[in-house]
């Protein structure tokens, strides 16, 4: 069956500048799963944010990378200041990915805030932490799964830096912790409950909320 192919805009990469192309990378690939990371600086003061160009990297080794904008996500700023996330990072080699889960949206929105170098956001958006087992910074304490890591990797590209850490510890809320299951121990469901599944990054200042899961069986392969 032969359908109409749509017109399309044919544009080079050359005719966008860095914040027109940040616009429209940012408000094409949806939903952005949300790596929520906190780290500590050199003084103690713990520090947390929500990055949302970020996924999974590899099982074995586990390993997560997240994209670092400057300060204020001016991508046409020369001076490129660096984040509180990044400089704590280069400073200690740790950080803690916690999910951003649906109970916790309205507070990790408000710790995207542009604070003063060295406030915490969690005072700030009175978000509960606890401490980690293998890393200094701390954990978000209602957060489904956290994951402590180990600076695997900083790369740099352009105005950004891709962040890879090893994981070496994690927590499961014990809500969302399934044990074994079809012979693979230390499963987990994050969609039983509404609160507990992960918000998803859209455009501007949209989120979204999972809402309606559908079920389609692969001819091969796991499912």
């Amino acid at each position: 069956m032969t359908q109409n192919i749509p017109r399309t805009h044919s544009l080079d990469v050359s005719d966008f500048n860095p914040s027109e192309m940040y616009f429209l990378l940012r408000d094409s690939i949806l939903p952005r799963p949300i790596a929520w990371v906190s780290t500590i600086n050199r003084d103690g003061v713990s520090n947390i944010a929500p990055y949302s160009f970020f996924n999974v990297c590899c099982p074995s080794p586990p390993v997560m990378g997240f994209s670092c904008g400057p300060r204020g996500d001016n991508h046409q700023d020369g001076t490129r200041r660096e984040k509180d996330t990044l400089i704590n990072i280069k400073d200690n080699r740790q950080f803690v990915v916690n999910l951003s889960p649906e109970c916790l949206m309205d507070e990790m929105v408000a710790s995207a805030a542009d604070l003063p170098h060295g406030q915490s956001e969690f005072d700030f958006a009175h978000i509960q932490q606890v401490p980690s087992t293998r890393v200094k910074p701390p954990r978000v304490a209602l957060t489904p799964v956290a994951f402590e890591c180990e600076l695997l990797d900083i790369l740099d590209l352009g105005a950004n830096h891709w962040v890879m850490g090893k994981v070496v510890h994690l927590h499961i809320m014990e809500s969302v912790y399934r044990g074994e299951r079809e012979g693979k121990r230390h499963r987990v469901d994050l969609l039983e409950s509404e609160a507990t599944r992960p918000v998803g990054r859209l455009g501007r200042a949209f989120y979204s909320r999972i809402r309606e899961i559908e079920t389609h069986m692969r001819r091969d392969g796991p499912n």
